[in-house]
């Protein structure tokens, strides 16, 4: 079943197509060290520098090599997201599970969740970078945060779905653990589910890290940032157009491919996707 779904995914166009802008981010990021030159490399005579043959596109503010910039600037927007998102689908997998099982556990944790999802997710990250500090460490600990109660929701209510099947019903009246029932029922039927939130916290945390950056908040000024470079275009956009043009196209290619790649997913993983696209 899961070779019939991965074969799904690979003949849809849109998938495809966004697994091929998100790959392309990744190898550039990756690729940085070798493609690009200093980040942190200032050159005040060469400042604002149209696209050209040694400087393909243009130069910034300061100097510094854009092409260049937006390559580390890929580095730490993909790998904070990645580091979040991993962290962020593992705790709220978890939490999703517990508290489809155990009431008591439920009452609590939703309760809390409810109380952070109150928040917009941009007021709650920044509050947080403001209570820890300015860092990477602090960034991703918030955007972690704000990650987590959206996924344990869905997690939550897709184990649920599944606690009310008879198979489980069935279990629970021979007698059966409930560590068993929940690993052997519950948590599979919620994986599915996990993976197309991934997807979708990916996106929200590339976007986040890009405002983020963009406000001056959390990542040190000196850290290569597509947001920051779209922060420093505010000023300088009617006489150097280069510098918030090429940041902004990056952060779209990335989120369409994680968007596109998404619904991929949901429609090959989600069976109600998959029964309304065959109807």
């Amino acid at each position: 079943m899961a070779l019939g779904r991965l074969r799904q995914l690979l003949r849809d166009p849109s998938a495809m197509t966004g697994a091929g802008l998100l790959l392309i981010m990744v190898a550039l990021a990756v690729m940085a060290p070798v493609l690009g030159g200093d980040p942190y490399r200032v050159d005040p005579a060469n400042r604002l520098l149209p696209p050209s043959g040694q400087h393909w596109l243009g130069t910034d503010e300061t100097g510094r090599d854009l092409w260049t910039v937006l390559l580390f600037g890929a580095r730490t927007t993909l790998g904070i997201a990645g580091v979040c998102t991993l962290i962020a689908v593992a705790t709220g997998y978890a939490i999703g599970i517990l508290c489809s099982y155990f009431r008591l556990v439920d009452a609590v944790m939703m309760r809390v969740i409810d109380g952070m999802m109150s928040f917009p997710n941009i007021i709650l990250v920044m509050s947080l970078v403001g209570v820890l500090g300015a860092g990477i460490g602090p960034v991703i600990f918030g955007l972690t945060v704000v990650l987590v109660p959206a996924i344990a929701r869905v997690v939550r209510s897709a184990a649920l779905a599944a606690k009310g099947m008879p198979m489980v019903e069935s279990a629970r009246a021979m007698g059966a653990r409930d560590s068993w029932i929940v690993t052997r029922y519950m948590a599979p039927e919620a994986v599915s589910v996990a993976i197309v939130q991934a997807t979708m916290a990916f996106s929200i945390t590339v976007l986040s890290i890009a405002a983020l950056s963009f406000l001056g908040v959390g990542l040190p000024a000196d850290v290569p940032s597509w947001g920051g470079s779209l922060s420093a275009a505010q000023q300088y956009i009617a006489v150097a157009w280069w510098i918030g043009v090429f940041p902004g196209v990056a952060i779209l290619l990335t989120v369409l491919g994680l968007v596109l790649l998404g619904d991929g997913f949901r429609d090959v993983l989600d069976p109600r996707a998959r029964t309304r696209r065959a109807s």
